[in-house]
């Protein structure tokens, strides 16, 4: 939101420059996302659950708070003539507007608003149009509060309901758009002329031939306004507000400010009384914050006089007050935000600095028992990291169309409300997440990427189970598989034995990718992704991929590692190339070297792998001895037989 800082001064007094403004503002948790004109426009980062800051009459009040200042917030000086207001108002939908009311204005002349609007408009990102339309932005802007000015003449009646199935309206935004049944509208006798909390139609906007104004605000259900917004992908200033929850109390006070303006910039009268239409009164809620709770939570010696004052410049009025505690009444502005005493204590910590609380080391913290995963995963980032990788976090929701780029059948999770179509569904699988930080650099022209993620998908089995997975992706100069496996092999050693196998898998290349099997357990692949997928993505170089399921890996971890010394005797390296037949696994090969060379063999390791041709580095040592050369031939010619004879491999010499 962008906020005049000449605006503000109308309500509190500033007497710092606009940097240390900011820098307060965002200590007390309101960020400040960059300073504009020149040091005459803050744009602030409004938090979701501070619907209350979308105004300046909203801001001046934390700034108050923030600064230790005065706030002044003045009262309307409207002037009624003595005709009576005639307006015909229902409300079929109570529950999805539980408050509506209304002004009428007659005799207005529309035309330009003066200079000193249209500067606080401009200022703010909002186009002036005309003084009544400039009226219900400026007070929108102004208090929170949206409105909607009708063209009286062209409204027989208001009618507040759900759309009818089918119903259609032409927005102000010049499209036509079709209706359900679950939307709120505002309707005349026949049909829809605004769309609820949204936008207005074309057949009620006023005009330079308006002269009568039937001028609206009202209070209606966010969870309403927010599904009609998604559904009609219609964004607006009042959608943005209506969807957060305003002021219940703020409808009447922004009515009547809007009205006295429209009556003082357009030369008309306002006619006497106003509809209010409402449920019931809301209360205000009461909330007591404990002195001993507020000091151990934030490690500090607040007294309780502090905490009132503290609450008080942030508008919740004291109810009653002593040395152990105080309550207070929450407004109505902060009723969705504020529930609980921790809550208050927020409001308390954040007000008081949370510069001014010391550092200390939790008293809980060191009770805590050491978790197994924290560890392995904390593990596993510090060795890639080690390696040469950046660490990625990406959202666990994905675009439904997610199994159709990737060329793979997969039953995803489908999110209940989600905030966009794009953006729906829960993920079961790593990948797109990866490739998509891949597609975005590569974009950008960064081409050499090394990246991985420690993150959760979900299932559908047992209650929507979450598997914790890593996944990582390297392209660009120097990337090839052999890179890759150096990186697996580098990190599973760390950590435990492990061996490759041979699969079959459509999300990679069929010839250069490999499954790892950890300690005995299958725990994910690796390889070069699937030409027809990176062709998907529009990648032109080879993509490396990895995906290891870490639930599995630390099942299969040992908890106690067996140490050994080093050898005292020589080790002797031979190497062995091959052809294979089609159903020949790696691990039938390791199985059969292993088997045929007993005892001396320590170690085999896979080097070279191009279609069926494999290449293997065996090594011999004895624990107890020199190896001859003459053993360690004979050894070697007999694996060379052995797996000649029973696996019906072909030797390359």
């Amino acid at each position: 939101m962008r906020v005049p800082i000449k605006w503000l001064k109308e309500y509190v007094d500033i007497k710092v420059s606009p940097k240390v403004l900011a820098e307060k503002l965002t200590m007390a948790g309101t960020e400040v996302g960059a300073i504009e004109q020149n040091g005459q426009v803050l744009e602030l980062d409004i938090l979701p659950n501070r619907g209350d800051l979308q105004s300046i009459r909203g801001v001046a009040r934390e700034v108050a708070a923030v600064l230790t200042s005065n706030l002044r917030l003045t009262t309307n000086n409207l002037h009624e003539s003595t005709d009576k207001i005639n307006a015909k108002i229902e409300i079929k939908d109570k529950k999805l507007c539980p408050r509506y009311m209304a002004r009428v204005i007659e005799g207005v002349q529309i035309k330009e608003s003066p200079a000193w609007m249209k500067e606080k408009l401009t200022l703010c990102g909002v186009r002036p149009i005309n003084n009544i339309v400039d009226v219900t932005n400026y007070v929108l802007l102004e208090h929170g509060q949206p409105l909607h000015a009708f063209d009286q003449d062209k409204v027989s009646k208001i009618v507040v309901r759900k759309a009818k199935k089918g119903e259609k309206i032409v927005t102000l935004d010049g499209f036509e758009r079709k209706l359900d049944s679950s939307m709120l509208v505002i309707a005349d006798a026949n049909k829809a002329i605004a769309v609820a909390g949204i936008m207005g139609g074309t057949e009620t906007e006023i005009s330079d031939a308006t002269t009568n104004i039937l001028l609206e605000s009202a209070f209606f259900n966010p969870i309403s306004i927010n599904k009609t917004s998604q559904i009609l992908k219609l964004r607006s200033e009042s959608s943005v507000r209506f969807g957060k929850g305003v002021d219940w109390d703020g409808v009447a006070l922004a009515l009547d400010r809007a009205a006295t303006l429209i009556a003082e910039l357009g030369g008309g009268k306002i006619l006497k009384g106003k509809i209010d239409k409402k449920l019931s009164p809301r209360r205000l809620k009461q909330l007591t914050i404990r002195v001993e709770n507020t000091n151990r939570l934030l490690g500090t010696k607040i007294k309780a006089v502090e905490i009132t004052k503290i609450l008080g410049r942030l508008g919740f009025k004291k109810v009653k007050s002593n040395e152990k505690l105080v309550t207070v009444k929450v407004p109505l502005s902060r009723a969705g935000d504020v529930e609980r005493e921790v809550d208050l204590i927020e409001e308390v910590a954040r007000i008081y600095g949370y510069d001014k609380i010391d550092t200390t080391i939790s008293r809980v913290s060191q009770e805590l028992k050491d978790d197994a995963f924290e560890n392995l995963s904390r593990r596993i980032k510090k060795i890639l990291v080690g390696v040469g990788l950046y660490e990625a976090q990406t959202f666990t929701i994905l675009d439904p169309g997610f199994p159709q780029r990737l060329g793979i059948e997969t039953k995803y999770i489908p999110i209940a409300n989600p905030l966009t179509e794009d953006e729906s569904v829960l993920r079961t699988i790593m990948l797109p997440s990866i490739l998509k930080v891949v597609d975005h650099n590569l974009r950008h022209q960064i081409e050499d990427i090394e990246i991985f993620e420690v993150g959760k998908i979900f299932h559908r089995k047992e209650n929507y189970k979450e598997t914790d997975m890593l996944v990582s992706a390297m392209t660009g100069s120097g990337v090839d598989f052999f890179k890759v496996k150096g990186v697996i092999d580098t990190l599973l050693s760390e950590l435990g034995n492990f061996e490759l196998e041979t699969i079959a898998n459509n999300l990679l290349h069929p010839t250069k990718s490999a499954g790892i099997i950890f300690e005995g357990k299958a725990i994910g692949w690796f390889g070069e992704l699937n030409p027809d997928i990176a062709e998907k993505y529009d990648f032109k170089k080879p993509v490396f991929v990895f995906e290891i399921n870490l639930e599995i890996m630390l099942s299969a971890i040992k908890v106690e590692k067996k140490y050994k010394p080093l050898p005292k005797f020589p080790k002797t390296d031979r190497d062995v190339a091959m052809f294979i037949k089609d159903g020949i696994t790696h691990t039938a090969i390791m199985d059969t070297i292993r088997q045929t060379g007993g005892d001396i063999i320590e170690n085999i390791q896979l080097f070279d792998l191009y279609k069926n041709s494999r290449a293997y580095r065996i090594t011999y040592r004895d624990a107890s001895r020199t190896l001859t050369v003459e053993e360690v031939n004979l050894k070697h010619n007999l694996i060379l037989k052995t797996l000649t004879d029973e696996l019906g491999v072909e030797i390359r010499t």
